[in-house]
């Protein structure tokens, strides 16, 4: 996933926040999103190609899944974030 659209995301937000965009928050909620989507299919896939050691502790595919879904959770859940979002998308 070396230039995928996470990448032009990443940079989206980035140019953004560089030129001083009055609606910066917009898109670095929306690279969040991605990112942790995109962090979770990731694991997901490792765990589902590992089989069975992919939920064992000793690998460490089980830890960065945790880790993926964690980060789903505390950084607002991401279904909110895709209310809020949508709230923003629609108010413009």
């Amino acid at each position: 996933m070396r230039g995928g659209p996470h990448v032009a995301v990443s940079l989206r937000a980035g140019d953004r926040l560089g030129r001083g965009w009055p609606r910066v928050d917009q898109a670095v909620r929306d690279h969040e999103l991605f990112c942790t989507d995109v962090a979770m299919e990731v694991t997901t896939d490792a765990v589902q190609v590992l089989g069975g050691y992919g939920y064992v502790q000793e690998y460490p595919v089980e830890r960065m899944m945790r880790d993926a879904k964690i980060t789903q959770i505390y950084e607002g859940t991401n279904q909110i974030q895709r209310l809020v979002i949508a709230r923003e998308m629609l108010r413009d």
